[in-house]
């Protein structure tokens, strides 16, 4: 009820957290999607699905409408997240932030001894990177997702961090080109041109062999044992 009337000046990113604020309000909006949270833009005379959980208004004629079908979202109102907002305050450096060069990144990871995929997962190590990116960060520097951080030589930490910003980079270009193209509806999750995630019962794209799929801690993680060392 807070936000009734209210007109957004500003939305932001910071790791998987989405910021909204408000033209003379001193709160935040601030979603964290999780796995099944989508927003949606829809016509205002659309009916709204049943995983609708609010609407912002776009003018006179259509709607931002945040769908979650899990019910895993995290939604807050607040004038402090890191204060009100667990693990906010404990975010690390987005991804795809300019601060975060190699050699910071470098003496980031330095500080990690655990698997890879985990590493990457660590959001208050680098924040941003879920279970789908981490595999295809992984597969674009060819190393293994189980593989301890603390084993990597300089090499292989720059062609880490070369992969995280090139394949996020190109994440996010193909998936906006693609919606804005009409291909895909704005709430579908759109994941088709991964390379490696997802792709239970294939071949590697790279080499040939066959694709291998573990679920270390319940979660699928996709790897190559063929070229990711």
């Amino acid at each position: 009820r807070e936000l009734t009337g209210k007109t957004i000046a500003d939305v932001r990113r910071r790791g998987k957290f989405l910021i909204f604020s408000f033209a003379n309000f001193d709160k935040l909006l601030v979603v964290n999607p999780m796995l099944g949270g989508r927003f949606a833009l829809a016509s205002r005379a659309a009916p709204a699905l049943p995983s609708t959980c609010f609407t912002l208004q776009l003018g006179k004629a259509l709607d931002i409408r945040f769908l979650d079908s899990t019910l895993m979202a995290r939604i807050y109102l607040t004038a402090d997240p890191a204060t009100d907002v667990p693990s906010f305050a404990q975010l690390g450096p987005d991804a795809l932030d300019p601060v975060l060069t190699f050699d910071e990144f470098t003496k980031r990871l330095r500080k990690h001894r655990g698997e890879l995929k985990n590493v990457l997962r660590n959001q208050a190590f680098v924040s941003g990177i879920g279970n789908a990116y981490a595999d295809e960060i992984l597969f674009a520097a060819k190393l293994r997702p189980l593989r301890r951080a603390s084993s990597l030589d300089d090499a292989q930490r720059r062609a880490l961090y070369d992969a995280m910003r090139d394949t996020l980079r190109d994440a996010v270009s193909t998936a906006a080109q693609q919606y804005a193209a009409g291909k895909h509806p704005l709430h579908k999750q759109e994941r088709g041109f991964m390379k490696i995630h997802g792709r239970k019962k294939t071949t590697c794209p790279r080499c040939g062999h066959r694709i291998s799929v573990v679920h270390p801690g319940g979660e699928a993680t996709y790897y190559c044992r063929g070229c990711q060392l």
